[in-house]
């Protein structure tokens, strides 16, 4: 074949060839670029995938913490319900225990405010919100408590004021009704008037105590008085004295007076403390009171053998007796007991000082300090009342009065150096102290009337003395002798009344009013007074 023949088939192949060529080149091209175009969306979905797996873990760990918040939320809310329960349950505890106690506690201070019921809120929050209410509420109570009391004892002390006023007015009536039927002739009338007079008397240191306790006077003033007068008419005061009390006992060596602005207040608080000792002491039991003199001032000793107190009531005793407390009458019991308060009043309204403590006899020795501030020097002319006992002196020894020779017995009407004062009604025998190198005659050796000019008379030493009216002479003495009259057992005509003469009217009268008490009070004694 010639050449040209195959040419063309060639040329053919060949085209075919290169247009084989090029499809597979522009294939290749395709293929590459969509592989580029899938490789750059895989690595987006690769990009899409990582953002989604990161947003996937941020989303749980957004969810743990939610779920850790929740939980936490959970608990604290379980927290704060018990935090809630526990507070509802303590506050119910204050408003339904503590609250109720504290009150009490005002009240009766031996009464215990318990604490928190949950120990382990002490300290806390809670409990300091706590006390801080009891706290307002125990102000509060205070307050309002002081308010009423005050109110009360303002009532109280002019009621008691009124009752006083009349209870002295009936005082003078009956005093007026014993000067007017003292003769023998109304003894059984005035019997009868004594002794409604003693229960007179009884009203008015009731009302006397009451009054001052709330803040009142005594209610009665007095001048410039011995201090064994004021001892002698607080015993006065007393029921059944006369059985009861033994004394007093004049210790005092000098004329030693009570200034006017005290003298009632003295008077008042030994008729208080007497009063006590005799209530709380068996019927038979003496009392006994006596009066010294002091480095700074005066004494008055009061001793009973009664019940005594115990530490609890010695403590009450001092609190209430030194005054430096107020005291309100909520705290003086039901019925009050007045009687150590309103001592306690004067007490720390005068500058003195009472003290209690066990007596040698088992009882309570009770001991009213007097400063020197209050007392004063009587005047040289003046007296205590013939019913004011002699200053207790030492008792000549046998051997002693043995010893005397006749010779010293001076005879009547012949000059002593130094004669024994005469004597007034005393219920403690009087001697002169004996000394080794010149012993003194005893008491009874005593000289005539006449020997001692300078014996004043009785009836004109009454007249300038302080005294209850009630108590005069001429209540049953009949009237008064002028000075210098004659006397009913003298010697004769315009001598003075010997002393044993006035110590046997005086003894007389006494035993007259003492029988006329005995008969006209009661057997149980009805004299309420401060308690043990």
């Amino acid at each position: 074949m010639p050449p040209d023949s195959f040419s063309v088939p060639i040329m053919i192949g060949v085209a075919v060839l290169a247009l084989a060529l090029a499809g597979v080149l522009i294939a290749h091209l395709r293929v590459r670029r969509d592989l580029g175009q899938a490789r750059s969306q895989l690595l987006q979905a690769r990009q899409a995938q990582e953002h989604l797996t990161r947003e996937t873990s941020a989303r749980e760990q957004r969810l743990a913490q939610a779920e850790r918040q929740a939980q936490e939320a959970a608990d604290l809310l379980r927290e704060a319900r018990a935090q809630q329960d526990v507070a509802w349950v303590e506050t119910e505890h204050l408003l339904s225990t503590r609250i109720p106690a504290l009150v009490s506690h005002l009240r009766a201070p031996h009464v215990i405010v318990p604490g928190v019921q949950n120990p382990a809120l002490a300290g806390t929050e809670l409990d300091r919100l706590h006390r801080g209410i009891l706290d307002a509420v125990a102000r509060g109570i205070r307050e309002e408590g002081e308010r009423i009391d005050e109110a009360a004892q303002a009532i109280v002390r002019g009621a008691m004021s009124r009752v006083q006023t009349q209870a002295l007015r009936a005082q003078d009536l009956l005093a007026g009704i014993q000067q007017r039927y003292s003769g023998d002739e109304h003894t059984a009338l005035l019997r009868e008037v004594l002794g409604l007079d003693m229960f007179n008397e009884l009203i008015i240191r009731r009302v006397q105590v009451t009054g001052i306790a709330c803040g009142a006077t005594p209610g009665l003033s007095r001048d410039d008085t011995y201090l064994v007068d004021l001892v002698v008419g607080a015993i006065s005061r007393v029921e059944n004295f006369e059985q009861r009390i033994e004394g007093p006992a004049n210790h005092l060596r000098r004329r030693i007076g009570v200034a006017a602005r005290a003298a009632e207040p003295i008077l008042f608080i030994t008729s208080e403390l007497l009063a006590n000792a005799v209530h709380h002491s068996h019927g038979t039991l003496k009392v006994t009171i006596a009066v010294h003199e002091t480095n700074n001032g005066a004494a008055i000793v009061i001793d009973d053998a009664g019940v005594g107190l115990n530490e609890e009531q010695y403590a009450r005793a001092t609190h209430l007796l030194g005054g430096g407390h107020p005291v309100r009458l909520v705290d003086l019991g039901n019925p009050p007991r007045t009687g150590w308060a309103a001592i306690g009043r004067q007490v720390a309204h005068y500058g003195m000082q009472v003290t209690v403590k066990k007596s040698a006899f088992g009882g309570v020795q009770a001991v009213v300090n007097v400063p020197a501030a209050l007392l004063v020097e009587m005047p040289e002319g003046s007296r205590p009342s013939v019913l004011a006992p002699e200053p207790v002196r030492a008792a000549v020894p046998a051997a002693v009065t043995s010893a005397i020779p006749t010779s010293a017995v001076p005879a009547a009407g012949s000059p002593r150096p130094e004669p024994v004062p005469a004597a007034r009604p005393e219920p403690v025998t009087a001697l002169r102290p004996a000394t080794p190198l010149r012993p003194e005659p005893v008491a009874t050796l005593r000289p005539e009337p006449a020997a001692v000019p300078e014996q004043p008379d009785p009836a004109e030493a009454l007249a300038a003395l302080p005294q209850r009216r009630r108590q005069s002479p001429r209540s049953a003495a009949g009237p008064r002798p002028a000075a210098g009259s004659g006397s009913t057992g003298g010697s004769g005509g315009g001598s003075l009344t010997t002393p044993e003469e006035a110590a046997r009217r005086w003894g007389e009268f006494q035993a007259g009013a003492e029988a006329g008490r005995r008969e006209a009070l009661p057997t149980q004694p009805h004299d309420n007074t401060e308690g043990n």
